[in-house]
C-alpha cells in the first residue's frame, strides 16, 4: 500500500503541468430522475411544478476546485452571498459562507443537508455551507420557488439541498494547491472519503474528512493597492453636490503623526490673555516636530464637472490619512469530519446514524487604530503635556477648550484635539478579527415501507450545535484611553498618568501607561497594550429537530394515482451568547480630568449576553392529483397542492400553502406554475437581542417647542437603545412562478426552460430608528402610531413641555417593510457526439447555459411614507459551461457574465441620489480547466489544472465607506465582482 501511495505522489508531481477540472458528467447537464427537492410526493424532476436546478458536485468542482459554495456562487441565481475571507470589523461572523438566492436575503434561503434542516451558524439564522461534508455530496438541488408549505420557515426565495451519496463504496481522495497571479492567496485543499458494505450487505458505513486553507491577500500587494490609487466617494448626493469618485483619497481630519485641532480664535472669548490654539492645523511630520498640514483638495464636482465644496472629511492628496493595511481577503482554514452508518433491520426497515464535526476559522486585519477627532471620541490632550517640547507648548497657546467636545459637558481649559492613525506598530497594531465556527451534529432515524412498498415512511431526530467565537483584537478601551492621554511629569522627571498619581484612583490606574502620540513612530508598545485589548463573544445555536413523514399512493382516479404525503415536525431552538466584557457600560469618569461619560467603554460593539429559546410544532399535507390524460393539447395535467400549519411558542401560529400545476402539452413541451404563501420566522436574535445603550445628543425633539424661540424644537442629551423586539411576527410573502420546458424531438439531447418569478412581502422585518421622518409620523398621528414606541416619555403624549423630554430613544425591528423581487430564469442543456456532426470526428461535447434577468432586485420601502430603495446589482447574469471529452482528456470552460448597472439605489430628487457617473461596468470571468484520466496500480486517477479568471478581469472598484481605499463593487456588503484576479490550481483525484 505504501508503494502505491508513493506511486500516486510521484504521478501527482509529474502531472503538475495538467489543469484541474473533473471530466464532464453527463448527469450534470441532463435531466436526472431523483426524489425531487421541493416536494415530498413527486419522484421525477421532469414533473415538478416548481423550478429545480440540479448541479452535480463534479461539475461544480471542475472549474472551481476550491469548494462547492464558490462554484455555486458563479450560478446566476445566487447574488449577494457572503463568501469566506471577506474583511470585517468583527461585528458579525465573517468566517462563514452563506448562500443568498436572488439577493433577497440569505436568511430567506433555506439550506438542507439531505432533506433535513441544517443548524443555523449565525445570529440571523444563516448556515455556513463550508461546514457541510463536501466529499460525500453527490449533487446540489436548487429550488427557485417558495417551498415553506413543504419545508417550513425560511424557504421564501427557495431551497438549496445538498444531497449525500449514502451508498458510496470504495476510497477516493482529492488534493490540490493554488496561488494567484500576484503570488498571494496561496492555498490547498485535501479531502478523502471511504465507504463499504458490511454484514453481508445489510449494513453500510462511510466517512469523509476535508481540510482547506488559504493565505490572506493584502490590498497593498495588488495593482490598486498603492495609496495614490486609493479612492474616496465625495459629495452629498444633491443635484448641486452629487456623489463622485476621486483617487488618492485621504481623510483630512487626521494625520499619521497626529493633526492638531483646536479653537481659533479662542473659545473663551472675552477672557483676558486667551489666545486659543496657535498650532491649529499643524501636524507632527516626525516625532515631536510640527509642520504645516496640507489637507489636500476637494474632489467633489457638480454634474458639469465644476468643483464643489465636497465633503469635509474626504479629500484627494495631501497629508491626510488612509488605511495602509487593508485586506482584500482574510486568511482562513477549515476542517470537516463526517460519518454515516445504516443497517437493514428488516427487508423494509432501515436504521441510520450519522455524525458531523466541522471547524471554520478566519483571521484578518481591518483598520488602523486611531485617536479619532469628533464629539464622541477620546481625543483631548492638555497643552502642557510633558511629551511636548516647551516650544510646542508655547505655540499651542495658554487657554481655550475645544468646542466640539460638549455633549452636555464642558471640557477643561488648555486642551486641544488630536486626530491620528496609529501606524507605528505596523499591521499588528490594527484592528483585527479572528472568527472560529464549530459545528457538532448527530442524527438518527428509521426509513421503511409498508403495504408492499406502497407507502414510504421515515422517523428522525437531529441534535446540532453551532458554536461561534469571535475575537475582536486590539479593541479600544476608551476609559483607559482617557487615562493614558492625561500625562503629567513627576518630580523625579518620569512621566505618569494623572489618575495614577491621585490617591483616590491610584490603585485603579496603577498599571496605566501614558501615551505619547506626537509623531508617526512615537506610540510605544506598552502604551498601546494598555489601551487596546482583545475582547470576545461566543454564540451558540442549538437545534433539536425531530419528525416523521409518510407518503405514497393513496388512491387511483380517472387520470392516474393520487399521491399524498403527511409530515409532522417538532423543533427546539436555543440561542446563547456570552461576552468577555459588557457592551452597555459607559466610561466611568471618576478621577479623570479628560473624559466624556456619554461614551461606551469599548470602541467596537460587542454582543451582549443572551439566552433565548423557542419551540416549533408543524404539520403538513401535500398531494399530487392527476386531472387530465391524453386529450388534444393535454397529454397530462396534474395539480400539486400543499399546506402547512406552524405554531411558534413566541411568534404565534401561521399557515402556508402552495398550489402548482404541471401541464404536458406533448412529449416535447410542458408548462408549469405555482403560487404560494411562504414565511420567514424572526430569529431569536431578532426577538430577544439585548439592549445596547449609547448616550448622544437628540438633535431635534419635534414634540417640544424650544422655549427660547430660537428654533422649532429642543435638543438635549438622551439615551439611545438598540434591541430586539419580542412582538415580531413571521414575514409573509406571496410567490408566483410560471414557465415552460421544451425538449425538441428534432434536436435529441436539447432541453430548454424559461420561468418567470415574482416575490412580494408586505410585512418584512426592518430596523426602524428614531429618525426625523419616524418622529414626524408619530407626531402627525397624535401619539397613536406604532412609531411612537421609538420614543419613551415620562408623561402623556399630550404634554409638550420640557418635562416630557424623551428618556430613551429606541431602534428595533418592526414588521413594517415592503419588499420584493421579480425576474426570469433561463436554462438550456445539450450534449452531442462529434461523429454525429462530422463522420470520423471523435469526442463528445456537453453544454449548459444558465441565465437570470432580474429587473427588480430587492426593491423595498422600510415603512409607509418612506422613499423606496433597491439593491444596486447587475440585473442580467449569465453562466455558460462547455466541456469537450476525447478519450481520457477533457477540456472545459465556464464563462460568467454580469451586466453593468447603476449605483443609484433610490429615487433621484434634487436632494437625493445624484451622481456625476453612477455606472458600474459589466464583468466577464472566464475559467478553463484541463484534466486527464489514467490508471495506476488499480486506481482510477485524474490529474487536473484549472485557471480561474483566465484573462485576469479586474472588477470595477468603488470606495466602500469613507476610509480611503478601493473596494470591489459590493452588494449587501459582499463582493459582486470577484477581486481575486487570475488564480491557478493544480491537483489530483483518485478512486479505488
Amino acid at each position: 500500500m505504501a508503494l502505491k501511495i508513493r506511486h500516486w505522489l510521484v504521478c501527482g508531481v509529474a502531472l503538475a503541468a495538467l489543469p484541474n477540472v473533473a471530466h464532464a458528467q453527463s448527469s450534470g447537464t441532463g435531466v436526472e430522475s431523483v426524489v425531487v427537492t421541493g416536494s415530498r410526493v413527486i419522484s421525477d424532476a421532469a414533473n415538478s411544478p416548481t423550478p429545480v436546478t440540479i448541479v452535480s458536485t463534479a461539475d461544480l468542482m471542475a472549474n472551481t476546485p476550491t469548494n462547492i459554495p464558490d462554484g455555486l456562487n458563479k450560478l446566476p441565481v445566487f447574488l449577494g452571498s457572503q463568501t469566506i475571507g471577506r474583511p470585517g470589523d468583527g461585528s458579525q461572523n465573517y468566517a462563514s459562507n452563506n448562500l443568498n438566492l436572488r439577493n433577497f436575503g440569505a436568511q430567506r434561503t433555506l439550506v438542507l443537508l439531505d432533506g433535513h434542516r441544517a443548524a443555523p451558524s449565525n445570529s440571523n439564522g444563516t448556515v455556513d455551507i463550508d461546514t457541510l461534508p463536501q466529499m460525500l455530496i453527490s449533487r446540489v438541488d436548487i429550488v427557485t420557488g417558495g417551498a415553506s408549505a413543504v419545508y417550513g420557515s425560511d424557504a421564501v426565495t427557495g431551497v438549496v439541498n445538498f444531497v449525500l451519496n449514502k451508498k458510496f463504496d470504495g476510497f477516493k481522495f482529492d488534493a490540490n494547491a493554488g496561488i494567484s497571479t500576484y503570488a498571494d492567496a496561496a492555498g490547498y485543499n485535501v479531502g478523502a472519503a471511504w465507504g463499504t458494505d458490511m454484514f453481508g450487505g445489510r449494513g453500510h458505513f462511510e466517512m469523509s474528512g476535508e481540510y482547506r486553507r488559504r493565505d490572506p491577500v493584502n490590498q497593498s500587494a495588488r495593482p490598486y493597492g498603492p495609496p495614490s490609487e486609493y479612492g474616496a466617494q465625495v459629495g452629498t448626493g444633491t443635484a448641486a453636490n452629487p456623489y463622485t469618485i476621486i483617487k488618492n483619497g485621504r481623510r483630512p481630519n487626521s494625520a499619521f503623526g497626529g493633526l492638531i485641532q483646536g479653537c481659533v480664535p479662542a473659545c473663551n472669548t472675552g477672557s483676558p490673555g486667551v489666545t486659543g490654539v496657535g498650532a491649529n492645523g499643524q501636524y507632527f511630520v516626525s516625532d515631536g516636530v510640527l509642520a504645516p498640514f496640507n489637507p489636500g483638495v476637494s474632489g467633489a464636482r457638480d454634474a458639469n464637472g465644476k468643483k464643489t465644496a465636497g465633503t469635509s472629511n474626504l479629500n484627494s492628496g495631501g497629508d491626510g490619512v488612509y488605511s495602509p493595511y487593508g485586506q482584500v481577503f482574510n486568511g482562513y482554514h477549515q476542517a470537516t469530519l463526517f460519518s454515516r452508518f445504516d443497517y437493514d433491520l428488516a427487508d423494509n426497515v432501515t436504521f441510520h446514524l450519522q455524525g458531523q464535526a466541522a471547524e471554520a476559522y478566519s483571521f484578518g486585519w481591518y483598520f488602523p487604530q486611531k485617536i479619532q477627532p469628533g464629539a464622541n471620541q477620546a481625543d483631548l490632550f492638555y497643552k502642557d503635556n510633558p511629551y511636548l517640547s516647551p516650544a510646542i507648548q508655547a505655540q499651542l497657546g495658554n487657554d481655550g477648550t475645544h468646542p466640539l467636545q460638549t455633549n452636555g459637558k464642558v471640557q477643561p481649559s488648555n486642551t486641544f484635539q488630536l486626530g491620528e492613525f496609529i501606524t507605528s506598530l505596523g499591521q499588528p497594531g490594527t484592528n483585527a478579527t479572528g472568527s472560529v465556527n464549530r459545528v457538532l451534529s448527530v442524527q438518527a432515524g428509521f426509513d421503511g415501507t409498508i403495504l408492499d412498498g406502497r407507502f414510504n415512511w421515515n422517523l428522525y431526530y437531529t441534535h446540532s450545535e453551532n458554536r461561534l467565537g469571535v475575537n475582536l483584537i486590539n479593541n479600544q478601551n476608551l476609559q483607559k484611553m482617557y487615562a493614558a492621554e492625561d500625562a503629567v511629569r513627576l518630580p523625579n522627571g518620569n512621566v505618569a498618568c494623572y489618575a495614577a498619581t491621585q490617591a483616590a484612583t491610584q490603585a485603579q490606574y496603577a498599571d496605566c501607561v501614558p501615551i505619547n502620540p506626537f509623531g508617526p513612530t512615537a506610540v510605544s508598545q506598552n502604551a498601546f497594550n494598555y489601551m487596546f485589548q482583545t475582547t470576545s463573544f461566543h454564540q451558540t445555536n442549538t437545534l433539536d429537530d425531530m419528525g416523521g413523514s409518510i407518503s405514497g399512493r393513496v388512491i387511483d382516479d380517472w387520470a392516474g394515482p393520487i399521491n399524498a404525503a403527511l409530515s409532522v415536525e417538532r423543533r427546539s431552538n436555543v440561542y446563547d451568547v456570552t461576552s468577555s466584557v459588557p457592551s452597555s457600560t459607559f466610561v466611568d469618569c471618576t478621577g479623570l480630568r479628560l473624559c466624556n461619560p456619554a461614551l461606551p467603554s469599548w470602541a467596537q460593539s460587542i454582543l451582549q449576553p443572551t439566552h433565548a429559546s423557542e419551540n416549533v410544532w408543524e404539520a403538513a399535507l401535500e398531494t399530487e392529483v392527476p386531472l387530465i390524460r391524453d386529450v388534444p393539447l393535454i397529454q397530462a395535467f396534474d395539480m400539486n397542492l400543499a399546506g402547512r400549519y406552524t405554531d411558534y411558542s413566541v411568534s404565534g401560529s401561521v399557515q402556508t400553502w402552495k398550489i402548482g400545476f404541471n401541464w404536458n402539452v406533448v412529449d416535447s413541451l410542458r408548462f408549469r406554475g405555482t403560487t404560494s404563501i411562504d414565511i420567514r420566522a424572526p430569529t431569536l436574535d431578532d426577538l430577544f437581542r439585548p439592549a445596547t445603550l449609547l448616550q448622544n445628543v437628540f438633535n431635534g425633539d419635534l414634540h417640544i417647542p424650544d422655549p427660547t424661540g430660537q428654533q422649532a424644537y429642543v435638543s438635549y442629551t438622551a439615551t439611545y437603545s438598540s434591541q430586539g423586539n419580542p412582538n415580531l411576527k413571521p414575514e409573509v410573502s406571496r410567490t408566483y412562478t410560471i414557465g415552460a420546458v421544451w425538449t425538441p424531438e428534432f434536436i435529441p439531447g436539447l432541453t430548454m426552460s424559461l420561468d418567470y418569478y415574482r416575490i412580494h412581502m408586505a410585512n418584512a422585518i426592518g430596523s426602524i430608528g428614531p429618525s426625523t421622518t419616524i418622529q414626524t409620523l408619530c407626531e402627525q398621528s397624535g401619539g397613536t402610531s406604532i412609531y411612537c414606541a421609538n420614543y419613551q416619555r415620562p408623561l402623556p403624549f399630550s404634554d409638550h413641555t420640557t418635562a416630557n423630554e424623551v428618556t430613551r430613544l429606541y431602534t428595533f425591528n418592526l414588521n413594517t417593510a415592503s419588499t420584493g423581487v421579480e425576474g426570469w430564469d433561463f436554462e438550456t442543456n445539450y450534449g452531442w457526439e462529434m461523429s454525429d456532426l462530422v463522420s470520423g470526428w471523435q469526442g463528445s461535447w456537453t453544454g449548459r447555459l444558465l441565465a437570470t434577468y432580474q429587473p427588480v432586485i430587492n426593491k423595498s420601502v422600510l415603512f409607509p411614507g418612506a422613499n423606496w430603495t433597491r439593491t444596486a446589482d447587475p440585473s442580467t447574469r449569465i453562466s455558460l459551461m462547455l466541456n469537450y471529452t476525447l478519450n481520457d482528456w477533457t477540456i472545459g470552460l465556464q464563462d460568467t457574465w454580469l451586466s453593468g448597472f447603476s449605483q443609484v439605489a433610490g429615487p433621484v430628487t434634487p436632494t437625493l441620489n445624484n451622481w456625476v457617473d453612477s455606472h458600474v461596468r459589466s464583468w466577464n470571468q472566464v475559467d478553463v480547466n484541463l484534466s486527464r484520466n489514467f490508471e495506476m496500480d488499480g486506481a482510477d486517477m485524474t490529474g487536473y489544472f484549472v485557471v480561474q479568471n483566465l484573462f485576469n478581469a479586474q472588477p470595477d472598484y468603488v470606495p466602500n465607506g469613507t476610509i480611503g481605499q478601493w473596494y470591489p463593487v459590493y452588494s449587501n456588503g459582499y463582493a459582486v465582482q470577484s477581486p481575486m484576479g487570475r488564480y491557478f490550481t493544480i491537483g489530483i483525484r483518485a478512486s479505488l
